[in-house]
C-alpha cells in the first residue's frame, strides 16, 4: 500500500489590519499583524502516483477545477524545478471561504513545503520557495513559516515578531456569510475617495509606532476593513455585538471579514460566547487554555 501523506493546514488571524496606501499601480499597501492558529484547518491528504500530473478532489465540488490554487502550485513548483509527480490529493475545506482566514494560501504552502520535501537535489532554496509562494497570493509566503508576522508592503514583506497569546483563550467565530476581498478593497477606494475613511498617505516606515499597541495588556486590535464590511453586512456588526456582549478582553474582524478573533483571559466567559455563538448557528474554534470544544 503507498504511503499517505496528511497535512494540516491552519489559519491565520489579523490582530491588526490596516491601509496605509494604494501605489501608483493600484496595489494597496497594509500594516497587519499575522498570528497563526491550528483552527479551524484544512486536511489535505496526499500519495504519489504512476499516473502524471495532479489529481485533486476536494470536499467542497467548486473548487476542483485545475485554475484553483493547488494546482497553480503544483504548476508553479513544476516549472521552477522540473519536479513534477504524479500525486492524488484530496483536500476536507474546514476553513471558510471568505472568511478572512487565508485557508487557500494556507493549503497553498503546505503543499508547496511537501512537494519540496519529496523533490531531494531539486528543492528549492527557503528563499526561491517563498518567491514561488509569493506568486500564488501574498499571504502564502507567510505559511511556510511557523509564528505571528508583521506584514507590510502589499504583504509580502514579512517580519518574525515576538507575540505570545498562551494566557488567552482564542476564539474564532465564522458567521455563514463571504466576503469578497475584492470587493471589499474597491469598496475601502469607493469610500477614501468620498472622504468616509482616510487613508494614511505616507509610505509604511520601517518600524510603525501602531505595532506597538498590538503588544499592550490587553492588545489594542483594529481593522480598517471593520466600516467598510458592516456597512454592507450588518448581520456582521450584530456578531460582533454579540461576542463583545461576554466582555472578551479584544475582538476584531479577520482579513476582509466575515471571521472574527476573540481574546479571552476567562477560559469560562470564552465557553460562555462560544456556546451562545454556536446557538445563533456560527461556527466557533477554540484555541488556548482550557479550550471549549471546537466544534460547531
Amino acid at each position: 500500500m503507498s504511503t499517505v501523506w496528511t497535512l494540516h493546514a491552519g489559519c491565520k488571524v489579523n490582530l491588526y489590519l490596516d491601509i496605509v496606501g494604494v501605489r501608483a499601480d493600484g496595489y494597496h499597501e497594509i500594516e497587519s499583524l499575522f498570528y497563526p492558529l491550528p483552527a479551524p484547518c484544512d486536511i489535505l491528504k496526499l500519495r504519489l502516483s504512476e499516473e502524471a500530473g495532479l489529481r485533486l478532489t476536494c470536499s467542497v465540488p467548486s473548487l476542483d477545477a485545475s485554475d484553483n490554487i493547488l494546482s497553480r502550485a503544483y504548476a508553479g513548483f513544476a516549472a521552477a524545478t522540473g519536479f513534477a509527480p504524479g500525486v492524488v490529493a484530496h483536500l476536507t475545506k474546514n476553513i471558510p471561504m471568505g472568511a478572512g482566514l487565508g485557508g487557500g494560501s494556507s493549503d497553498a504552502a503546505a503543499f508547496l513545503s511537501w512537494l519540496n520535501a519529496q523533490a531531494g537535489e531539486r528543492a528549492l532554496t527557503r528563499p526561491a520557495l517563498a518567491a514561488l509562494a509569493l506568486t500564488l497570493g501574498a499571504d502564502v509566503p507567510f505559511f511556510l513559516g511557523r509564528g505571528p508576522a508583521w506584514v507590510t508592503g502589499i504583504g509580502e514583506v514579512l517580519a518574525p515578531v515576538s507575540c505570545d497569546l498562551r494566557e488567552y483563550t482564542l476564539l474564532v467565530v465564522c458567521p455563514d456569510v463571504h466576503v469578497n476581498t475584492g470587493w471589499a478593497y474597491r469598496r475601502w477606494d469607493e469610500m477614501a475617495e468620498t472622504g468616509q475613511v482616510r487613508p494614511r498617505k505616507e509610505l509604511t516606515p520601517e518600524m510603525s509606532p501602531i505595532m506597538s499597541l498590538c503588544f499592550t495588556k490587553p492588545p489594542r486590535l483594529w481593522n480598517g476593513f471593520e466600516e467598510v464590511v458592516f456597512q454592507e453586512f450588518p448581520v456582521l456588526y450584530e456578531v460582533k455585538t454579540q461576542i463583545l456582549n461576554h466582555f472578551p478582553d479584544a475582538c476584531v474582524m479577520s482579513g476582509s471579514g466575515s471571521s472574527f478573533v476573540a481574546l479571552f483571559s476567562s477560559p469560562e466567559r470564552a465557553r460562555e460566547c462560544a456556546g451562545h455563538m454556536r446557538s445563533l448557528g456560527h461556527a466557533c474554534h477554540a484555541t488556548g487554555p482550557e479550550e471549549p470544544s471546537s466544534r460547531k
